[in-house]
């Protein structure tokens, strides 16, 4: 397996609507996921997720909180065919557009982004049981756990929350 790798991804909701990556991928079609990428070397963590915003969404970002972390190995998940031999531990930071709604795609967009999208939150936490697929969308959003952890975002004490995500006290 490769050595792992630190990313961070941004949780950016306006209105009830969160902000996704819309991407396509052969083996997987038309999928959606948080904006963000790979931390590069003498970069803090915060300037990864500013630079990542600005190249993928074309987008500054502010009010940058760290909410958890996650940690991700491919062998774990469904498409480790697709992933292969990944582990990655991703940051989630809530943060703001600088700009609300400013949102003009970025220059630098990763290979296979096909679009920016705003999906309504309740949306993407209705998903079909053990799935990637939002009954109400009928699309894909990865990570999986997105869909449970944002049901749980909205209605937790934030403290209760974090400490249960990146401890490993979920249940």
């Amino acid at each position: 397996m490769e050595e792992i790798r630190n990313a961070v991804r941004a949780l950016i909701v306006e209105d009830d609507q969160l902000l996704l990556i819309k991407k396509e991928r052969p083996e997987v079609g038309v999928y959606y996921a948080l904006p963000g990428g790979a931390h590069e070397p003498n970069e803090t963590l915060e300037e990864t997720l500013r630079r990542e915003c600005e190249e993928e969404l074309g987008a500054s970002v502010t009010d940058l909180r760290i909410l958890c972390m996650r940690e991700y190995v491919s062998a774990n998940h469904e498409y480790s065919h697709i992933m292969k031999e990944v582990h990655a531990v991703e940051f989630i930071y809530t943060c703001r557009l600088q700009e609300r709604g400013a949102v003009p795609g970025g220059a630098h967009a990763d290979e296979g982004q096909i679009g920016i999208e705003w999906l309504p939150v309740r949306d993407v936490i209705a998903t079909v049981e053990h799935s990637y697929f939002s009954k109400r969308t009928r699309k894909y959003v990865f990570p999986q756990a997105l869909h449970d952890f944002l049901g749980e975002y909205f209605a937790a004490d934030p403290l209760e929350l974090v400490a249960s995500t990146v401890y490993g006290e979920r249940g």
